[in-house]
């Protein structure tokens, strides 16, 4: 009796031991990440002093913000156990969106035209609207693209890997038949001043330290924290990611959930899709941000999330984007070539999902 006794206590004590390691690995495990991208780079590019600069720094700090605006997004959806592999794709469409908007964009619909030569499509007005006010119509384009994603999802009740992979094409070829294959550019007397300092690695005022997109980041990333941790949406997103059958059963609206969260990360991509088309200088190209779904999801999963939903932090989120900018950057200065930078990266990826299988089977036996 005492020898089991000895043995069930060495075993609570064990997966006491387990349950701790987990908890310390996914909570420092990007920061211990994030120091050691950044002593590998600092090593590497020692004798030029390029790396460990204030300049470079606010340059990696404008590189994240794209990245990181979308990554919020993607971070709800995959703690309520979803994933989009559409978000490169809306963000050229935003950014086709706004300078179709701001250029004047003539609306048309199929009216018939004569009776034996049945429908044919008449313009009907055109649109012309202010920089502003087209910005603010991309980020609504974006965000109706999460809603009908999120829609789609929960009626035809399909996974979303499919149906985000098929909106994958569907946003992609919808920006380049709006923008007839081509780059579309804006006149220059259209950008006020304060479109070229949005992104501008010296900020004006100075007294902001770093751009004004660099806040933007800042401000949604507090939002979201905020929401996740002390709404009632956050606990439901929390809840339906972990086990969507429980949480049907407690009586939670998940289709209500999913869609929402899906909408939010749609604005979220509209909002990137904007600072997008401020980075390329008025240019709405709907080639732009190809493969950027993989960088999003690859700093949600460094960060400490789950492909499996259920877990998710903002400010893990926020590290795994720095340390792929930090990646990003530090290749450009150590030399490192572009392919090489790919593999890389791809190899982190690799990596980050290997520990995410590992967090969770350390969990599940605890």
């Amino acid at each position: 009796m005492a020898e089991n006794a000895r043995l069930a206590n060495t075993m609570r004590h064990g997966r006491a031991f387990r349950g701790t390691l987990n908890w310390v690995w996914t909570v420092f495990g990007p920061f211990v990440g994030l120091v050691l991208v950044t002593l590998f780079f600092a090593w590497l590019t020692r004798d030029s002093g390029l790396f460990l600069t204030v300049d470079n720094w606010r340059t990696i700090a404008v590189q994240t913000v794209i990245v990181g605006i979308a990554a919020l997004g993607m971070t709800a959806i995959m703690i309520a156990g979803g994933i989009d592999l559409s978000v490169g794709s809306v963000i050229a469409l935003v950014t086709v969106t706004i300078a179709l908007l701001v250029n004047g964009a003539t609306v048309s619909l199929p009216l018939p035209s004569d009776p034996s030569f049945g429908w044919k499509w008449t313009p009907l007005f055109t649109l012309k609207l202010p920089l502003a006010l087209a910005m603010l119509g991309g980020v609504l384009v974006g965000g109706l693209s999460g809603f009908v994603t999120g829609a789609v999802i929960t009626g035809l009740r399909v996974v979303p890997f499919i149906i985000t992979l098929g909106g994958l094409k569907i946003f992609r070829g919808l920006a380049k038949w709006l923008a007839g294959s081509t780059v579309i550019y804006i006149p220059a007397e259209e950008q006020s001043w304060w479109f070229r300092g949005i992104m501008a690695t010296e900020p004006t005022p100075s007294w902001l330290l770093v751009a004004p997109g660099v806040w933007i980041l800042l401000f949604l990333s507090l939002l979201l924290a905020l929401m996740l941790r002390y709404s009632l949406l956050g606990r439901y997103i929390y809840t339906v990611g972990s086990n969507e059958a429980t949480a049907r059963l407690c009586g939670i609206n998940v289709p209500l959930v999913k869609t929402t969260v899906y909408t939010l990360g749609g604005l979220a991509t509209g909002l990137a899709g904007l600072l997008q088309f401020v980075y390329l200088n008025g240019t709405g190209d709907p080639t732009t941000a190809e493969g950027l779904e993989l960088q999003t999801i690859a700093a949600v999963v460094i960060g400490g999330g789950s492909l499996s939903g259920g877990v998710g932090t903002v400010l893990g989120t926020l590290i795994g984007c720095l340390i792929m900018s930090v990646l990003n950057n530090g290749c450009v200065h150590a030399g490192i070539p572009n392919a090489t930078q790919d593999v890389i990266i791809g190899l982190i990826i690799v990596a980050a999902v290997t520990l995410d299988q590992f967090r969770r089977r350390s969990a599940t036996a605890v």
